[in-house]
């Protein structure tokens, strides 16, 4: 018995050990983002921007052909929503109840000093469904930018609702 309570022991001290040196790990890379300095906004990238400017279930796919229609823009509109984060969450929301929309969407932008000042995305929304596609301003340093969308084209996508 006192074998047993020993090697149980020794387990939970290992497990106490293991995780304090996971913690350090976690608190030291934390403390190497801090020390990192950002960009000032006019020297960050177009790519920089996307990524600032979306999360990864709001990517879209890029877009840059001509437009394809008007068709559906009756059916799509971008709604905002209440959120604790930088500005509203924006959403695509499809009144189709058949149909998937592919939209795409002009988002505007004014960064002192950077001339990207505009990207262009495309989105596909399923039947009565919204799809995310941003917030209404980026935090950057302390400061907020104001981001505007607007969709430039929709139209219906051969799928239909399964």
């Amino acid at each position: 018995m006192t074998r047993n309570f020993c090697i149980s022991g020794l387990l939970i001290l290992l497990l106490l050990i293991s995780s304090c040196k996971d913690v350090k790990k976690e608190n030291s890379n934390n403390e190497v983002k801090t020390e990192q300095q950002l960009k000032d906004i006019s020297e960050l990238s177009y790519q920089e921007i996307f990524y600032l400017l979306h999360g990864e279930d709001e990517y879209g796919i890029d877009y840059h052909g001509e437009v394809f229609g008007q068709d559906a823009s009756e059916k799509v509109s971008l709604v905002n929503l209440e959120s604790n984060e930088c500005g509203n969450r924006i959403v695509l929301q499809s009144n189709e109840n058949e149909k998937s929309i592919q939209v795409a969407i002009k988002v505007s932008f004014s960064f002192p000093g950077n001339p990207a000042n505009e990207i262009h995305r495309l989105y596909t929304v399923k039947p009565e469904e919204t799809t995310p596609v941003g917030h209404t301003k980026l935090c950057y340093k302390g400061l907020e930018y104001v981001i505007q969308r607007e969709v430039v084209s929709a139209g219906f996508n051969d799928q239909t609702k399964n």
